[in-house]
């Protein structure tokens, strides 16, 4: 399933004031999904339901992972929502497979779109059989590497204060530590101090070459 957006905040042209631009920026993601090789990034299907509830049913990874406590029928309720999450900029989900053998190992998000400005966040999780092999990294360089060839100027990651592996997992991605936001939304409605991380383009690069 080909997940194609229209920008955010696309209002007619009569409806802009003078100056301000619309934004050609979109989500979108190839029906074959995107890869390095080793990651395979595409959307979710109602198959894969059953290989993700692991990852929804562990406290520790949805809070790592800005998980929301989903069961089968509220994940299979979500899958139809995909479109118009992308659509609206604020959620396109990915599912992460092992691109040789084509199981799922974790997964992966562009969200939060800020089509004027060029920014984009995202969010990454690995299953507990598939960590320390380097995943969660190429995750996070894949989603950047998608993000910058769609357009954006700013990929941003945040993570829960004191997330020694998720931070580790940033920095070996080239991702630059800024500093700590305070009182950020996650799923289960508290607000939590995050450390952000930002990568902009050419940057992957330099840190593929060091």
């Amino acid at each position: 399933m080909r997940v194609t957006t229209t920008p955010t905040g696309g209002a007619a042209a009569a409806d802009r004031p003078p100056g301000l631009r619309e934004s050609t920026l979109r989500l979108s993601l190839p029906d074959a999904g995107i890869t390095d090789g080793a990651v395979l990034l595409r959307v979710p299907v109602e198959a894969d339901v059953d290989g993700l509830l692991p990852a929804f049913a562990d406290p520790a990874l949805r809070a790592a992972g800005n998980l929301p406590a989903f069961g089968r029928a509220e994940m299979l309720a979500s899958l139809r929502h995909v479109p118009a999450m992308a659509t609206s900029g604020r959620l396109l989900p990915m599912i992460a497979a092992d691109a040789r053998t084509g199981e799922t190992i974790g997964g992966g998000t562009l969200h939060h779109l800020d089509a004027e400005r060029g920014i984009v966040e995202i969010g990454y999780w690995v299953l507990p059989h598939a960590r320390r092999m380097g995943f969660a990294t190429r995750i996070a360089r894949l989603l950047a590497r998608h993000a910058f060839a769609l357009g954006v100027e700013r990929v941003a990651a945040y993570v829960n204060v004191g997330n020694r592996a998720s931070e580790g997992v940033l920095e070996r991605a080239g991702y630059t530590r800024e500093g700590v936001v305070r009182s950020l939304p996650v799923p289960d409605g508290r607000r939590v101090d995050k450390t952000l991380f930002s990568l902009l383009p050419g940057e992957q690069r330099q840190a593929a070459a060091a």
